[in-house]
């Protein structure tokens, strides 16, 4: 460890000002262990550190053992325990001795709250300059909140999943970074399992998007463009099953090769095509969401109602009658069209696009990435 518990003592107190504007100096009450507080900092093993996608500093590092991801979010009782449930209880939230603290507000670059220059002069700079020194925990309450997970050896993910992309699953349960989102809890249970699902390097910012932004049309537009890239996945693999039959030897992800033929080969997105070739497939795998679909999205009304039947020529066609409503509701949010021309969608019939839409992308990333070489 590069600096001690005095050193870090004396930085934490500098995050604050007194009311001349200069970094606060003195001390921090002595712990009841102290040994036993310096022997936990020293056996801190860092990892590496790095940015989150709401711009907030990440680090993971060992601690007793135990691998660790410390964030700059808070997490309320009914979030922690949907973690614990969603990551059948490998990941938890674990409080750190302080010195342990001390290190992290230093990594994480903590910024002290709005706080009443009155409050600091009484709970920090006065006893900062006394004999007893400033309370760790007046300290942690009075900067930016961190919430600190311990990850089980039985981890939910691989063991080769970077921290970043373990600290993005994580960061969907935050509830401030949602905001004033109004994603269901359906959607974000659907969202939180495609991270599972690849484990790898999922286009992960459309989905924080989505989670972000208040206007459900603009969640149902950012969940699209995820889907946008599954459109390459099925003829990626196609393409891989026709090169191997023929005496190919490769030894690729489906989701590699995929993206190297987006990139490589210059793939385009043909979308109309694109959509109805992933409804089709769908479709034969799970009917009953479009079903779901027409009785909870106002616009599929117009679209002949399908019955739960085992005629394909009656799911063939609505299916291709679905393929071309969605479409023109992708449009009319990713376009401007003249008021008159747009179809009518509340947030209850954007909640049951999204879903549906969420739905397909978690199937195909589980059909198609079951192929890893």
């Amino acid at each position: 460890m590069s600096k001690n518990v005095i050193e870090l003592s004396g930085e934490v107190l500098a995050k604050f000002s007194d009311r001349n504007g200069n970094p606060v100096r003195g001390r921090l009450t002595k712990p009841k262990n102290l040994s036993g507080e310096i022997a936990a900092l020293r056996d801190v093993i860092p990892g590496n550190r790095w940015e989150c996608y709401n711009g907030s500093k990440a680090i993971e590092f060992l601690h007793d053992g135990y691998y660790c991801i410390a964030l700059k979010i808070r997490l309320s009782e009914e979030d922690r325990e949907l973690l614990e449930e969603q990551s059948d209880s490998t990941i938890r939230t674990i409080y750190v001795p302080g010195s342990i603290y001390l290190f992290l507000a230093d990594q994480l670059e903590l910024f002290p709250k709005n706080l009443d220059p009155q409050w600091v002069d009484e709970y920090i700079v006065g006893p900062a300059g006394g004999p007893d020194g400033v309370e760790i925990d007046v300290i942690i309450e009075s900067l930016e909140m961190i919430t600190v997970f311990q990850l089980s050896e039985a981890s939910v993910f691989e063991k080769h999943t970077s921290g970043q992309y373990v600290a993005n699953y994580l960061l969907t349960f935050d509830s401030n970074l949602r905001g004033r989102n109004f994603l269901s809890p359906a959607s974000l249970t659907i969202i939180r399992a495609i991270f599972l699902q690849e484990k790898d390097r999922l286009i992960e910012s459309n989905f924080f998007e989505a989670m972000a932004t208040p206007l459900l049309k603009h969640a149902f537009l950012e969940v699209y463009r995820t889907l946008e890239f599954v459109f390459v996945l099925p003829r990626a693999n196609a393409l891989l099953d026709r090169l191997r039959t023929a005496g190919g030897v490769l030894n690729v992800k489906a989701l590699d090769f995929a993206r190297l033929c987006h990139k490589e080969l210059g793939w385009k997105r043909v979308e109309r095509d694109s959509i109805s070739r992933l409804f089709k497939e769908y479709s034969n795998h799970n009917y009953s969401a479009f079903i779901l679909l027409y009785e909870n999205c106002k616009p599929f009304t117009a679209v002949i109602k399908p019955e739960a039947t085992d005629n394909d020529v009656t799911k063939s066609d609505f299916v291709s009658r679905a393929v071309e409503k969605y479409y023109v509701l992708r449009n009319q949010v990713a376009h401007q069209f003249w008021p008159d021309e747009m179809l009518e969608c509340d947030d209850e019939d954007w909640q049951a696009l999204i879903e549906f839409t969420l739905g397909c992308i978690s199937y195909f990333y589980s059909e198609h990435l079951k192929k890893t070489a």
